[in-house]
């Protein structure tokens, strides 16, 4: 090719078969500026512009294919290889008739074209026609049966259409054909998945993430990047179904990365924090930054994904439907529904229904959730209602456009578990109303950077009510006073975030900044009542106080994310925030610096570490654009705003085994939490935290998964203002030992026995009102679920504490001191839930 070149500078041919030659050896960038060297000596060459269109489609810029494709349309109309570009261009832009059109012209002038059939096919199933599309498709792999590419694009078509086993066996057929090739290893691992076989899944993953450069003919090494991070985000999803919660964390995080706008791999890893305590912030973040990233998608909203601290009985494993959990292979013009309806003891009754659609260019999805149940000891309810709609128009394909908007009500009793399950509140209630306004625009103007802009808008209420023996007044005597104290919180809050991010060879880059502003009205009214009439007639109400209240809380923020690869083995994370809080006379700033790191040591070992400081944000409905984790590690946590955290960690994976899956992860943080005294200053408190856990993951057949944890948790405070008054503990010790085995079979059925052996011991302020302790206790967990055939739903059911043990317990609601308590995960009380979740 070069000679060629040398021999001939202005052929257009010789540039033709060299980039042919850059190809076949990985360098399709090379291969692109060969032709475009070729279009400026040659413009009116519409062979050259063709080849052009092709290299530039396969480098991800698909605008500029398009241009050139039509280019080359313009001055050859009667070439098929001009229209057959023509037609991926246009497909690439979900331009369907378009794509159509030229499809057919290029059969129409080589109607043996294989690649022109299967293009046809794909604009038929874009277009909603999947019968239609699929006949194409089989049309090309009858003129190239040979073709492991076709294959897969036939299977995927027959999984489109609920056809199994027919699916599967072209998939088959195409890793014989090419080995090397990893796309049927991808989608035969996702068409397991459903079909309840997620062992045999992981591995066909495993094997589609080991070949991915192998694409590197067809592929630019941005886009491989791009692969190799879609495929880990199958990967996660599978690990989730096997329980192996920490392996699908570090799945997801490693794709997002090696792609920070990689949309699915924030999806899932929202979804995956859903079974990981004190994420909440991160977890609907992570669901933003996701919806913030995606294209068009029939992918619904769930509503119950979107709020954080629900504490509704959750299910996880495979009886816990999530991201794609039911969603096409193909995007195409399509509406479907979602519909799950669950049960199970303490009255506890709920439901939630999604509807989505798309068509072509535009996108939407509603859904309205429901939870109620009596709890699990007296004034222990919980009522949760949310609706939500969300919009979302591809103006270009360059410029996207969104809008959400949800409602959420909740009313509950006292639902903190505080070590004694005596110890609680007879009288108290708290109502919660909340509603949420975003606009989100994402503007890409090129194949290898993002930036997105966020709005939320977010008007919340809270009263909280609650009657207690007046011990203040009257320690000594008892003279039948009431204490009941209701407090009024109403805060109007506005966030703007603005986000840039970019792709490199070796690295990505994201930075931000964000305003954060909230005006807030509370009031609090203390009263004396006289239930017995020790003071004058029975049921006088003394007003004891009252009190009003209006601050404004403000928070801005900047921040650069830098994640480098010098080596495919190796990831550093550099990064820094500014931080800027301001409520009232309380004022804090500075910048936080932020550093990790991932090796991986061989094809066996991969060991993460990370060192970061945080100040907690304030955040409008919760959640932000910022990353949320550094190679893995959590920064956001729910903690009390202008908190500052430093995070040390290290984790290490070591793959054992083909099947054996062991790690360990020593994490600590020092806090310095703001107790405010007043409007005008603020007592800093310190806390510790330390969570180390190893664990093992084992699949010792295609039907069985074995998971194991031994996880050491502990807080430690100093004496304080919150230990005096007995929100917080002065330390909470707690071991915790899960086992668990899950049983998979082909038709559908699953089953699985959890083990956990707990051992806690809370010491708390010699003057604080809540019990402490020690107490060990073991809990035993059933369940057992079907996946209905062609992948229409999961049918469950749960037993939590199968031999209704008793023990005392303190849960995490000491730490999640905001608006929101977290309870569980355990209760002492036998718990049982059934679960249908239907897919129409």
């Amino acid at each position: 090719g070069n000679k060629a070149v040398e021999l001939s500078p202005d052929s257009s041919a010789a540039k033709i078969a060299l980039s042919y030659a850059q190809q076949a050896a990985f360098d399709i960038p090379a291969a692109r500026d060969t032709l475009q060297q070729a279009v400026q000596q040659q413009p009116n060459d519409a062979l050259a512009l063709a080849r052009l269109a092709e290299l530039q489609l396969m480098s991800g810029d698909r605008k500029q294919a398009r241009e050139s494709a039509r280019q080359a349309a313009a001055l050859d109309p009667g070439l098929s290889r001009t229209q057959l570009t023509l037609g991926y261009a246009a497909l690439a832009e979900f331009d369907n008739e378009a794509a159509k059109t030229a499809f057919k012209s290029a059969i129409d002038m080589s109607s043996s074209d294989p690649m022109a059939h299967l293009g046809l096919g794909l604009a038929k199933i874009s277009g909603g026609d999947v019968a239609a599309g699929g006949r194409d498709i089989e049309v090309a792999v009858a003129l190239d049966s040979n073709s492991a590419l076709l294959r897969s694009y036939l299977g995927k078509t027959y999984f489109e259409e609920k056809r199994a086993p027919l699916d599967t066996e072209q998939f088959a057929i195409a890793k014989q054909l090419d080995p090397n090739d990893p796309t049927a290893y991808l989608y035969d691992g996702i068409a397991k998945q459903t079909e309840n076989r997620p062992v045999e899944a992981v591995q066909d993953m495993e094997k589609s993430i080991e070949l991915n450069d192998n694409r590197a003919i067809y592929r630019g090494r941005f886009l491989l990047d791009q692969d190799r991070a879609a495929r880990g985000v199958s990967h996660a999803r599978v690990y989730r179904d096997l329980g192996f919660t920490q392996l699908g964390i570090n799945q997801a995080s490693e794709s997002i990365g090696l792609d920070p706008s990689n949309a699915s791999a924030h999806r899932f890893l929202a979804d995956t924090y859903r079974e990981v305590r004190r994420h909440e912030i991160a977890r609907v973040s992570e669901q933003l930054q996701a919806q913030m990233l995606q294209d068009v998608s029939l992918n619904p909203i769930q509503p119950s994904s979107t709020e954080t601290n629900l504490n509704t009985v959750t299910q996880g494993g495979p009886a816990s439907t999530g991201y794609n959990e039911f969603t096409p292979l193909f995007q195409r013009n399509r509406a479907s529904a979602t519909v799950s309806a669950l049960g199970g003891s303490n009255d506890t009754k709920g439901g939630e229904a999604v509807v989505s659609g798309v068509y072509n260019n535009f996108s939407i999805s509603a859904g309205t959730y429901h939870f109620d149940s009596d709890g699990w000891r007296p004034n222990n309810g919980l009522n949760q209602d949310i609706d939500n709609i969300f919009a979302q128009w591809a103006v270009s394909p360059s410029f996207n456009i969104q809008a959400e908007y949800r409602e959420r009500e909740s009313e509950e009793g006292d639902l903190a578990f505080n070590f004694d399950p005596d110890d609680f509140m007879q009288d108290k209630t708290v109502d919660r109303e909340s509603e949420t306004a975003r606009l989100g625009l994402r503007f890409s103007p090129s194949i290898n950077s993002d930036v997105l802009l966020s709005y939320i808008q977010n008007d919340r209420s809270e009263k909280d009510e609650s009657s207690r023996p007046d011990d203040l007044l009257f320690p000594d005597d008892d003279f039948g006073l009431r204490l009941d104290e209701r407090l009024k919180t109403d805060d109007e809050g506005d966030q703007y975030e603005l986000q840039y991010l970019w792709q490199g060879k070796t690295m990505n880059l994201i930075a931000g900044a964000a305003v954060s502003e909230i005006d807030r009205d509370s009031t609090r009214e203390l009263d004396v009542v006289d239930v017995q009439g020790a003071f004058g007639p029975p049921g006088t109400v003394i007003p004891l106080a009252a009190e009003q209240d209006s601050d404004k809380i403000d928070h801005d923020r900047g921040y650069l994310y830098l994640n480098f690869r010098p080596l495919d083995s190796l990831l550093f994370t550099l990064g820094a925030s500014y931080e800027d809080f301001d409520r009232d006379e309380f004022d804090e700033s500075g910048i936080y610096p932020k550093l990790g790191a991932s090796w991986d040591v061989n094809d066996e070992i991969t060991v993460r570490a990370a060192a970061f400081k945080v100040m907690k944000p304030v955040l409008v409905a919760n959640r932000t654009l910022e990353p949320t984790q550094i190679v893995g590690f959590n920064q956001l946590f729910d903690d009390i705003n202008a908190t500052e955290s430093k995070r040390y960690a290290i984790g290490v994976d070591w793959d054992a085994h083909r099947d054996l899956t062991f790690g360990a992860v020593i994490s600590k943080r020092d806090m310095e939490e703001p107790q405010l005294q007043g409007d005008t200053q603020a007592v800093y408190e310190d806390r510790e935290e330390e969570n180390h856990q190893l664990f093992g993951y084992w699949t010792p057949t295609q039907s069985i998964a074995v998971s194991g944890k031994v996880i050491y948790d502990n807080y430690e405070s100093d004496e304080g203002v919150a230990t005096a008054n007995g929100s917080r503990p002065l330390s909470v010790r707690t071991w915790s030992l899960p086992l668990g085995i899950t049983y998979f079979h082909p038709s559908g059925v699953f089953a699985g026995l959890t083990g956990t052996h707990v051992d806690q011991k809370v010491r708390r302020d010699v003057n604080a009102s809540l019990a402490d302790g020690e107490d060990d206790f073991f809990l035993v967990d059933l369940s057992a679920g079907y996946r209905l055939p062609k992948r229409s739903g999961v049918l469950s059911i749960s037993v939590k504490n199968l031999f209704d043990t008793e023990f005392s317990y303190q849960d995490d609601s000491y730490r999640e001191f905001r608006d929101e308590p977290a309870t569980g995960p355990y209760f002492p009380d036998l718990t049982i839930l059934g679960q249908l979740s239907l897919s129409f």
